[in-house]
């Protein structure tokens, strides 16, 4: 049928490659055809396929083959397939079978190459081969659709900031599918704001799952601690029975507490499929699926070896960025400036460490800045470098509470 007829050719072409096909000249064949009709958008003549197989065919292969195959495929009666559904459901199984063996030999030679990451994306690439195509939207007959899917509440910010201005501003908050980044220099306040954002989020209602990359899981939930039940971290260590007691009470009291889950991973050792195959893993054994996922932080995650480091760290951003899409989650990581970052009254792009490109998938971005008179007295300023949903280039004060590690809007 992908010879004869087009709507079944357009809708195999994305899922068949001709090397699935088991016999070269079938193989031929069907490359002839697909090129044909991606170029001129309609069906070749025999005469054009057989003229081109002529420079495609081995020397040992007989002219004469071809033009016996194709009156073959010429004589099958369509009419006897009762469903080009079925066909099309028929190919879709056969491709996928196809592009997963052709995943499974390619994995071998990278298992004997250690290059395990990119056999996930081998295998997920394979297991995605659908005939269902997602056309977009035809912007003037779909008013009223659009408004009714706007309405819904899945697709309004639901995911708040620790910032009332911040949240003002986005009119609600962030949404899923998004990625959030914070920047600052060393020390100043990134994963201070994470640890904040996390117990926010999950106060509100939210799953989430914090990933750290440099302290350990009891470091984290130590912050955590003193966040939550606003004990002084010199003090926890001699309140347990108290620390324990006010966790209770917000387990309690508060409607809705999402769940929250620390997981560290080894410095420069984990990456975005290593973190995909640990989010499987708690679907799988423990039934979490975090609607937010903080991870502190990007210059800390496991990079290509191949490319330079400002084009790695712009391929994580906007791998991080598509893991929020496919997950249909939020995503908050941190990144550090570079050396000016220190120097400056105001952190923007330029002062990112080696890659500004990673803003760019970014749907929110904002810097933390103090200087060292702001550190005495536990202030700072946040400086909104971009924002998809709201406004930007914008200031407003904080203070930070280094005792219990809570950062609020205000002096």
């Amino acid at each position: 049928m992908a010879k004869s007829d087009e709507t079944f050719l357009s809708q195999a072409m994305p899922m068949l490659k001709p090397e699935y096909f088991e016999y070269p000249s079938h193989q031929k064949i069907y490359s002839v055809v697909r090129d044909y009709y991606t170029k001129y958008k309609t069906l070749p003549a025999d005469d054009h396929v057989l003229e081109e197989v002529k420079s495609l065919k081995l020397s040992s292969e007989l002219f004469s083959d071809y033009k016996d195959e194709i009156n073959l495929i010429n004589t099958l009666d369509e009419k006897s397939i009762s469903s080009a559904e079925y066909l099309l459901d028929s190919v879709e199984e056969f491709a996928k079978q196809q592009a997963l063996k052709e995943a499974i030999i390619e994995s071998v030679d990278l298992i004997n190459k250690k290059q395990y990451d990119n056999i996930h994306d081998l295998i997920r690439d394979a297991m995605s081969v659908s005939r269902e195509i997602d056309l977009g939207t035809d912007y003037f007959t779909t008013v009223d659709d659009r408004w009714d899917r706007l309405s819904k509440e899945d697709l309004t910010p639901k995911f708040l900031t620790v910032f009332d201005t911040l949240n003002a501003s986005l009119e609600g908050g962030m949404a899923a599918k998004e990625l959030a980044m914070v920047v600052a220099p060393p020390g100043v306040g990134k994963s201070l704001y994470l640890a904040n954002q996390a117990v926010r989020s999950c106060i509100d209602g939210h799953n989430v799952l914090y990933l750290s990359l440099e302290m350990s899981e009891d470091r984290v939930a130590q912050r955590l601690d003193s966040i939550f039940t606003r004990i002084k971290q010199i003090e926890l260590k001699h309140k347990r029975d108290t620390l324990k007691e006010r966790l209770d009470t917000i387990s309690s009291s508060v409607e809705n507490l999402g769940n929250l889950r620390i997981k560290e991973f080894p410095t420069k050792r984990a990456n975005v499929n290593t973190i995909r195959a640990y989010l499987a893993q708690l679907k799988n054994y423990h039934d979490f699926v975090p609607s937010v996922i903080i991870i502190d932080y990007l210059e800390l995650l496991n990079t290509d070896s191949n490319l330079a480091e400002y084009q790695g760290q712009e391929r994580l951003a906007q791998e991080l960025r598509g893991l929020a899409s496919e997950l249909n989650c939020l995503v908050w990581t941190a990144t550090q400036t570079n050396r000016d970052g220190k120097k400056v009254s105001i952190i923007t792009d330029t002062e990112l460490a080696d890659s500004y490109g990673k803003t760019r998938v970014c749907d929110l971005v904002f810097s933390i800045n103090q200087n060292e008179e702001e550190f005495d007295s536990s202030k700072a300023r946040v400086y909104v470098i971009k924002s998809r949903n709201g406004k930007a280039r914008f200031i407003f004060p904080t203070t930070m509470d280094y005792n219990r590690l809570v950062i609020k809007e205000g002096t």
